[in-house]
Parts: structure tokens; sequence; C-alpha cells
């Protein structure tokens, strides 16, 4: 099931397979627009820092970005199988 799960996300995150509409078009939008907002905060925030405080901050940024697909992976997984536990739910009490 595990495998079902990540070949859905992989999916998912082939934006070559997405459907364009303007939901997902409007989601894209926002996202540069605050991932813009996180850059500029990051920015600011560096050049006010030491050198070595600054790559302090690189390493700390790196190490983040290196866990963060995974921790995406895992949030997709566990969502798909909560919304799976709730329809198993729900379609168990209509057949009682």
């Amino acid at each position: 099931m595990e495998n079902v799960i990540r070949k859905l996300y992989g999916m998912y995150m082939d934006n070559d397979n997405r459907e364009k509409n303007e939901m997902s078009v409007m989601h894209d939008d926002l996202c540069k627009e605050k991932k813009e907002k996180a850059y500029q905060c990051y920015q600011k925030l560096r050049v006010q820092l030491t050198d070595e405080l600054a790559e302090e901050l690189d390493e700390l940024m790196n190490r983040h970005m290196e866990i963060y697909p995974q921790e995406l992976e895992e949030s997709f997984a566990m969502g798909f199988k909560t919304g799976a536990r709730l329809m198993c739910e729900v379609f168990g009490e209509e057949t009682e």
C-alpha cells in the first residue's frame, strides 16, 4: 500500500501531469508570492549577521531543505490514509 501512495505522491508532484485549472494557477501564484516574501526575510536577516553567523544560517537552511521533501511526502501519505479511513467509516455506517 505504501508504494501505491508514494506513486500517487510522485504523480501529484510531477507538474507535467498536474491539470492546470484556475484554482491551481491561483495556488501557484500565492505560493510564489509566499516564497518570495520568505526569501526577502531571509536576505534581510542574513545581511544583519556576521559572516560566521550567516554561514550557520545557510547551513541551517540547507539542512531544512534536505528534510523538507521527505516531510511533504510523509504528510501526503498521512493525509491520504486519513481520507481512506474516513471513507471506510462513512461507507461502514451506510451498510449497517
